[in-house]
């Protein structure tokens, strides 16, 4: 029964040790504590049922009744008897709780906040793989399954966090598995009866096999060779979760030629492989960026699309007026598979195959049925209109009685993030004035940087978290402009589609590192007009836009109103130190992640702590553990104060040991000064002045002189080295054979010494039992009273 609780101990250890990889998905640690009473939970209602008798079957229910019990008490939403009795109305509140979670997770980007409906999947879950586990280590005794469990509790965060496929995390869940097998085959061989070493002591169940120190060995390098498979091998780092997104109404299934029309303010990005994805052959000397969707539903965790209503056909775009410039581009797809059609500026014209629409609020081009990935050519007219700085200047914003005023203006309610917006936009009247106004506020001169990923201020709202440590990439300056604005009652949505890209020859090439977020304000007259928040040296292929400034700008900065745009600013190139304003060699690199647009090179922020070096130190410096303690015992044993003739030849025979050379225990000192003095003939004499000294120490009243004695071992140890063979001089170094041995003595004696003492206690229980029923017996015997 005791072996039983013990494994139960295991099974919820070896559980609780994998819930590692979720670190990187929750935001904080708050999540810790409700999954672990799960697990708790789970083994203290296993054990009762095991303690009481009871079979696999009892034991099962009762760990479910616990899982269903602790679940009801933390989301019961007031529908549970006495806090902790579900009812129907429970179930359907987890119901909810279950389909807001998945939607969650197919929208947040990790880390996440651990509350609602994620954190109800995250504790469901993980006892339910508590239960199967508990079933595997303890009640089924086939701990090989349990790799199963915690192969499930390793995939889970990997599905929807990409950095938990870091080689670090896989170390203790893999220590797990290896611990759940140990135990195990331990418990069955300490169940064999009594055990006894080769020279006949009786030890106990926990003394090392034979086959322990070997086995010990194999498991070591089975991790580092895994490690090192982990840290060299390509992975694919997207979530699994962005495959099905689309079963439960995310977005579509994306690939390098896709990108997803989310724009977070949290999150990191990944770079996968750059591939070209679009080739660009147009009239237009200078062309901007591509539009391919528009966010206008604002959220706690940033923006994402509406539901794309269709409209008129794509075939049906009108004509530019006789006063407009219209350009041509003719685009070639290479990778591209998205589900809308990328287009400059304002499409007049559209020759493309396939059936598509033309969404009436957004004027996203959206296919009816047909897709990017069954084009191989398309031809796109457009016109790129210059709105003059002063006309956007007077402009006046968005009408309230618009009924586009509410989808693009809507925003949560954040008190800070209002007071922030009133001090930006103090004494800014006209809307082209609060974009400015901004502009400025996201700008690097306001300490704004470009970074690969977003770091947790520990703030309620990611806006906050974003606006306070001042450092992420297009997806937070752009939802983070557009949410300002809304929040000064200025009509704004965020835009995705793909920046200039890089020209080849007379043609453009875009790249599936040229994903790009900006915003869209609504001016009354010019209509919508983007500008982008993000700092240019972070985005290749960056468009400056001329009509981002104040009116009265330089001559020199001015564009003259009949250029098509201004000219692009400069891309970073690769090896090009990066200014200030942005990290150095800091890129927009797409992913197929939920939680990312783009991508970038792995060189920006500042140089952080990455747990990955701590534990790869640690992992190199493991074999280097038991030559150090070797080394440590030498110098202790030299050492001034501790020097005898008694050391110094327990440092010689040691040495013996390690290098292979046997000495019988049966030899004199002189006689195994003979066998060292064979074994390595350079050190002839210091071994002959070891053994006589030894002799000496052993026989004489006076003891031995140490004088020579620790130049002498390090001679030895100097010509045995020298004599080994490589294979033995590296095992001498790294696995001296005198310390394990010195191990093995110590916990066979510490072994031996518990058997006696345990022997020692059931003799004096049996003799005090012998001595009271002897008592016992003779009162039965006595009379007493008269007769």
């Amino acid at each position: 029964m005791n072996g039983q609780r013990h494994a139960t101990l295991v099974a919820a250890a070896t559980l609780a040790l994998t819930l590692t990889p979720l670190i990187g998905v929750f935001a904080g640690l708050g999540w810790t504590v409700p999954v672990l009473m799960a697990i708790t939970a789970v083994a203290v209602s296993g054990s009762l049922m095991r303690a009481a008798g009871r079979g696999q079957g009892l034991q099962t229910l009762a760990m479910v009744g616990s899982l269903l019990v602790i679940m009801t008490a933390g989301f019961n939403g007031g529908t549970a008897i006495a806090l902790i009795i579900p009812t129907p109305a429970t179930f359907s509140h987890w119901g909810e709780l279950s389909g807001e979670g998945i939607q969650q997770i197919i929208v947040n980007s990790p880390p996440v906040p651990a509350e609602g409906g994620i954190l109800f999947l995250t504790m469901l879950g993980v006892g339910v793989v508590a239960i199967l586990h508990d079933m595997f280590v303890v009640g089924l005794r086939t701990p090989a399954l349990a790799g199963l469990t915690l192969l499930t509790m390793y995939l889970v965060p990997v599905s929807v966090a990409p950095e938990a496929t870091a080689w670090f995390w896989f170390i203790l869940p893999a220590v797990a598995y290896l611990w759940i097998l140990a135990d195990d085959n331990l418990r069955r061989v300490s169940s064999f009866g009594h055990r006894f070493t080769g020279a006949g002591h009786l030890v106990g169940q926990h003394f090392p096999s034979p086959l322990a120190r070997t086995a010990r060995w194999s498991a070591a390098g089975f991790i580092a060779v895994t490690l090192l498979l982990l840290t060299v091998v390509p992975t694919n780092t997207s979530g699994l979760i962005d495959n099905v997104a689309e079963d439960f109404g995310g977005t579509e299934n994306y690939s390098l030629g896709d990108v997803n029309p989310w724009a977070q303010l949290s999150g990191s990005l990944n770079r996968p492989e750059e591939v070209d994805v679009l080739r660009v052959t147009t009239t237009d000397p200078s062309p901007r960026y591509l539009r391919m969707h528009v966010l206008d539903e604002l959220t706690d965790d940033g923006f994402g699309p509406n539901d794309y209503s269709g409209g008129d056909d794509a075939d049906g775009l009108t004509g530019a007026g006789d006063d407009e410039q219209v350009f041509e581009a003719q685009i070639e797809n290479l990778q591209m598979e998205a589900p809308v059609v990328p287009v400059y500026g304002d499409p007049v014209g559209l020759d493309i195959e396939g059936d598509w629409q033309i969404d009436e609020d957004t004027g996203v081009i959206v296919g009816d049925g047909s897709d990017m990935g069954d084009v191989d050519e398309y031809t796109v007219t457009y016109t790129e209109p210059v709105p003059a700085t002063e006309t956007l200047a007077g402009a006046a914003g968005m009408d309230p009685s618009d009924e586009r005023w509410e989808s693009n203006t809507d925003h949560p309610d954040v008190p800070e993030l209002a007071d922030t917006v009133a001090q930006a936009t103090e004494g800014a009247g006209t809307v082209h004035e609060k974009v400015l106004a901004v502009l400025a506020y996201l700008s690097p001169a306001n300490g704004f940087r470009y970074s690969l990923e977003t770091t947790d201020a520990g703030n309620d709202q990611a806006i906050l978290d974003f606006l306070e440590t001042r450092e992420g990439y297009c997806q937070q300056y752009a939802a983070a402009m557009a949410w300002m604005l809304r929040e000064a009652g200025v009509a704004a949505r965020v835009v995705i589609g793909m920046s200039q890209g890089s020209r080849d020859g007379d043609q453009w090439v875009l790249t599936s590192h040229d994903y790009h977020a900006w915003v869209e304000v609504y001016f009354d007259g010019p209509g919508w007009v983007p500008f982008d928040p993000t700092p240019a040296s972070g985005v290749p292929g960056s468009v400056g836009f001329p009509w981002a400034t104040e009116p009265d700008t330089d001559e020199n900065e001015e564009v003259n109103e009949g250029d098509p745009s201004a000219e692009p600013s400069e891309a970073p190139t690769d090896g090009a130190t990066a200014p200030t304003d942005a990290s150095p060699g800091a890129e927009e690199n797409p992913t197929d992640d939920p939680t990312a647009l783009a991508g970038g090179d792995g060189g920006a922020g500042a140089t952080r702590f990455n747990p990955a070096w701590l534990a790869l130190l640690l992992l190199l410096a493991l074999p280097l553990v038991p030559a150090l303690w070797r080394a440590g015992i030498r110098r202790s044993r030299l050492g001034p104060g501790r020097l005898s003739a008694l050391t110094a030849w327990d440092e010689a025979t040691d040495l013996a040991l390690d290098y292979g050379v046997a000495i019988a225990p049966s030899l004199t000192p002189r006689q195994a000064a003979g066998v060292l003095a064979h074994a390595a003939p350079g050190a002839r004499d210091a071994a002959t002045a070891l053994g006589a000294a030894m002799a000496q120490q052993r026989y004489s009243p006076r003891g031995a002189a140490i004088g020579g004695l620790a130049d002498a071992v390090r001679d030895l140890h100097s010509q045995l080295d020298k004599a080994a063979e490589p294979r033995r001089r590296y095992r001498a170094m790294f696995w001296p054979a005198s310390l394990a041995v010195k191990l093995s003595a110590r916990q066979a004696e510490q072994s031996a010494d518990m058997a006696r003492r345990t022997a020692r206690t059931a003799d004096r229980m049996r003799s005090a039992m012998r001595r009271a029923r002897r008592s016992n017996s003779r009162r039965e015997r006595s009379v007493t009273g008269r007769p």
